[in-house]
């Protein structure tokens, strides 16, 4: 059988077995390395891109048991506990939206070359695509990112009512203007009802897309997002922010006695009616995307944990879930990725949500703002904050250990990144494991359909 592997020349995927703190690829294990690297190296100058059904027997083992601890870790990513032997650091990207394509022969457009211990990421400004449209490829880079135990929510400025979403089937309308063709706002009540509409049709897209949930940024007070849209509305006052979270939230977020939704039953109940046309109060025309949707829905569609978090730089104090300090920001919540720019923690506009367990610090990758982020890994590992967001993470890429950036602010460092050099470093300094002694890099596996 030919086997064709290939090793791209990235630095994201070693094989750790024996570090119980996965905050780095690292190698220790010899039957994956003698097994399948030795047989692999045959063919990593030969062949370019692999299936997945063509991996050594022999390694899937090791390569499943990998997969596998990655999950257990970044699953204590997602817990709010406060303390170390529960909670691990959450490393997150805002990443560009129009950059996940996984095509051939660029491996910077695949999830899967992003650092393995990045339990998250967003796709900023959405991916609003009809699911019909996901390439095989992309149907296939999602599944391994999965397996890794990595998350994809979508983000957008939900000001704008009906962004992110599909334009028409034919493609001749944005999904802003689909939104407002089937919803007009000349119509009082559809108009009044435009806050929980929003909710259920940008629901009802991450799920048919296979995506995990939905990252929240609302910034009504600063830059140009509180200006006034087509048909003079956006989601801007506090009441319409507050119906578009509690509509949102009975798809999406945490489960239990102490939230919102109560029983996973109560979920799996939520959702399915998402997709049912009788469901009592919806508008007629949210059968569209119902009816489109539906023949796409993954397996788990109705089962799987989706997550709500928010990024909320400035006008909090309009929303009366944001700005209460009666716990309703955990009540709907899994996190709040905060953005504090600025050198240090708690610089700029830091505004905290929740327990410090449920926020993290970030940096502007997007201009470059590298100075920033030793100081945000010394903080994270001393527990001030418990995690990281990379603003548009996916510009990291071009990083490695020669880039004048990465050498100028961690000049002492001898690591041989190849890419993601900030990111990686920073979870090093984070969450480091005990020893790197027998660490390795080597180039990522892309696994193709």
């Amino acid at each position: 059988m030919k086997k064709n592997l290939i090793f791209l020349f990235t630095a994201s995927f070693v094989v750790l077995i024996s570090c119980d703190k996965w905050t780095e690829t690292e190698s220790k294990a010899q039957d994956f390395e003698k097994v399948a690297l030795e047989n692999l190296k045959e063919v990593r100058d030969q062949y370019k891109w692999a299936k997945e059904a063509e991996i050594a027997q022999e390694s899937k083992p090791a390569l499943e048991k990998y997969w596998e601890n990655l999950r257990e870790y970044k699953a204590k990513a997602w817990v709010n506990t406060g303390d170390r032997a529960t909670q691990n650091p959450m490393f997150y990207f805002w990443y560009a939206g129009t950059m996940w394509r996984a095509e051939n022969g660029l491996p910077r457009t695949w999830l899967q070359t992003i650092p393995d211990s990045v339990t998250c990421i967003s796709l900023w400004g959405g991916k609003s695509m009809h699911p019909k449209d996901l390439t095989e490829n992309m149907k296939k880079d999602l599944e391994i990112f999965h397996k890794k135990g990595s998350t994809v929510l979508t983000c957008y400025q939900v000001s704008a009512v009906g962004l992110g979403l599909p334009g028409d089937i034919e493609g001749k309308t944005s999904g802003w203007d689909n939104f407002r063709n089937k919803y007009p706002c000349n119509e009082t009540e559809t108009y009044n009802q435009w806050p929980e509409i929003y909710a259920r049709d940008l629901a009802r897209h991450i799920i048919a897309m296979g995506l995990d949930g939905f990252d929240i940024d609302w910034e009504p007070t600063c830059g140009d997002h509180g200006q006034a849209s087509k048909c003079g509305h956006n989601l801007i006052s506090g009441t319409q922010m507050d119906k578009f979270i509690v509509e949102v939230a009975k798809y999406f977020g945490p489960v239990g006695d102490a939230f919102y939704v109560k029983t996973q039953d109560q979920r799996e109940a939520n959702i399915k009616a998402l997709f049912d046309i009788s469901t009592p109060g919806f508008h007629p025309n949210e059968k569209y995307f119902i009816e489109e949707f539906t023949p796409y829905l993954p397996g788990d569609w109705a089962t799987k944990r989706y997550y709500l978090c928010a990024d909320v730089p400035c006008g909090a104090h309009l929303s009366t879930i944001f700005s209460s300090n009666a716990g309703l920001f955990e009540f709907y919540f899994d996190k709040h990725f905060v953005q504090d720019y600025g050198n240090g923690v708690s610089a700029g506009r830091f505004i905290p949500f929740g327990k410090p367990e449920y926020n993290s610090t970030g940096a502007e990758f997007e201009r470059g703002e590298w100075r920033t982020v030793p100081s945000k890994a010394y903080a994270i590992r001393d527990r001030k904050v418990w995690g990281f967001g990379g603003y548009h993470g996916e510009m990291d890429y071009e990083n490695n250990k020669d880039s004048n950036n990465f050498s100028g602010y961690w000049g002492t460092n001898k690591r041989k990144y190849k890419n993601y050099a900030f990111t990686r470093e920073l979870i090093r300094v984070a969450d480091p494991c005990p020893s790197y002694s027998n660490a390795k890099e080597i180039d990522p596996i892309i696994i193709t359909p």
